[in-house]
């Protein structure tokens, strides 16, 4: 005896968990999706290059107008007379180079000499009148001078001293002021006759106070 709503719970079947507590359940297996996009296609390849030409050795159309002169028009030739000309001048023969030190020469010695006949070598101006190569070589005498008398000071050829400091010019003018004579004044400094009377006469130069 009973509800009906109890009948109905008796008859159904109890059902129990088929697997132990704590376990994932099994995910279900499916398949990739499929991209739908249409494959892309292959890079296209790169066109061969040509073959570059090879190296001619003969003049063509081409190698005559890339040396051509620009500003020339085509048509412009060398007369004959022209060539004929430059055909008899022939090379030109450089002069060389002037200098007191050259050993250039203006024709080779192993060269027909009938081959520069009328050629005469270059006229070149006198070192003596060059006012330049003068003064240096003035410079250098000097200098050839001060280095005998710099050897020679304290031995028996010392004939005094002629190239002075400014320390010695401004003694001799000072003794000279005092009224000392010239030779006592070579004398007492040691320098060679007649260098006090290159100064000039007294008063003219003088030394500063």
């Amino acid at each position: 005896m009973g509800s009906s709503g109890s009948r109905v719970a008796q008859s159904a079947t109890r059902k129990f968990p088929n697997r132990p507590p704590g376990t994932v359940p099994p995910t279900s297996t499916s398949q990739p999706i499929r991209s739908t996009r249409p494959s892309q296609p292959p890079p296209p390849r790169p066109e061969q290059r040509a073959a570059a030409p090879r190296p001619s050795f003969t003049k063509n159309d081409a190698i005559r107008r890339d040396s051509s002169n620009p500003d020339q028009p085509e048509s412009s030739t060398v007369s004959p007379d022209f060539a004929s000309r430059l055909k008899q001048m022939g090379i030109a023969q450089p002069n060389p180079t002037f200098s007191p030190s050259s050993t250039a020469s203006a024709a080779p010695p192993d060269l027909d000499a009938a081959h520069y006949q009328g050629h005469a070598p270059p006229q070149f101006p006198p070192a003596s009148s060059n006012v330049t190569l003068g003064v240096l070589e003035a410079r250098r005498q000097l200098e050839l001078r001060a280095e005998d008398e710099f050897n020679n000071m304290g031995k028996s050829s010392d004939q005094g001293k002629e190239f002075l400091d400014i320390a010695t010019i401004r003694n001799i003018l000072v003794l000279r002021q005092r009224g000392e004579s010239a030779s006592t004044i070579e004398t007492r400094l040691r320098l060679k006759p007649g260098v006090v009377a290159r100064l000039g006469p007294l008063g003219v130069v003088a030394p500063a106070s």
